[in-house]
């Protein structure tokens, strides 16, 4: 790995006095070290160079923020499946779970080759006439004015479509299935099974519980009846939609490559995260 990539959350002092030091080491071991294009102060004061497609650039990604950061470097994925290392110096962790304070040992792990990676299900999501997106967690289709019941036709395959009339639909994969999934009481589901999960928002009348599908049958969401529809992809794009438009939802072509740290069991994360004591 000589090309890595920090990805940090620009509001948080502290992932820049630890992005400083990353960068630091990276450039005294003979790495070339890369930053997104919006830090180009960053680039300028570390003497390291920005570009636009960090993704596709960087043999790996570190990422200095929460699980809400590495959302948005998923987002920079093209199609080169490049692993991240998450350090969490936000409030959750779920996948950001490397401690500030084990941030260089975790780091010099990786580059000697003896870490361990772990694969996430990614989906993409192709509204009626919009550009394809990639989301780790979830998209949400739901109302965007005051809260309203909308109708939606769910195809999933070749099957007749299912109805629904709630404040919205949650689809995420595993990975999202601890997220606003799981607070409109869909099940936790471990991120090594291949699913998609679809979660009705308060449902009035059709699809009342959650449904897990396998993860190569097609989506396809109708929008029958509402206004000011939206779509938002893992809680940071908001898109609006049409009614009578439809989204195609499938499983993305690569996975996200995720380094785990020693000792990560996914079990004891939710146990610590969700105080299930």
């Amino acid at each position: 790995m000589q090309s890595i990539g920090l990805v940090l959350k620009r509001g948080e002092a502290q992932a820049l006095t630890l992005g400083k030091q990353i960068s630091d080491f990276l450039t005294q071991s003979g790495r070339t070290v890369l930053v997104e294009e919006t830090c180009t102060d960053l680039a300028a004061g570390w003497n390291v160079r920005f570009t636009r497609d960090i993704a596709d650039e960087a043999d790996l990604l570190v990422v200095l923020g929460g699980d809400g950061t590495i959302l948005r470097a998923a987002a920079l994925m093209n199609d080169k499946p490049t692993p991240v290392l998450g350090v969490n110096l936000g409030r959750v962790g779920f996948m950001a779970d490397v401690p500030p304070h084990e941030a260089l040992q975790e780091l010099q792990r990786v580059l000697a080759g003896a870490a361990v990676f772990a694969e996430r299900m990614l989906l993409e999501v192709t509204p009626q006439g919009g550009d394809t997106a990639r989301v780790l967690n979830d998209v949400v289709i739901h109302w965007s004015g005051v809260a309203r019941l909308i109708d939606i036709g769910i195809r999933i395959g070749q099957a007749r479509e299912i109805e629904l009339r709630a404040d919205g639909l949650i689809v995420s994969t595993p990975t999202g299935s601890s997220a606003y999934s799981y607070a409109a009481n869909g099940p936790l589901i471990h991120p090594d099974i291949q699913g998609i999960l679809l979660t009705p928002i308060c449902p009035y009348a059709g699809l009342k519980r959650p449904l897990v599908v396998p993860p190569d049958l097609p989506i396809q969401l109708s929008l029958k009846k509402g206004e000011q529809f939206s779509m938002t992809l893992d809680g940071h794009t908001t898109i609006g939609l049409a009614v009578g438009s439809w989204v195609k939802i499938v499983k993305a072509r690569i996975p996200f490559v995720l380094a785990q740290s020693r000792g990560h069991d996914y079990i004891d994360v939710l146990r610590e995260k969700l105080n299930l004591v």
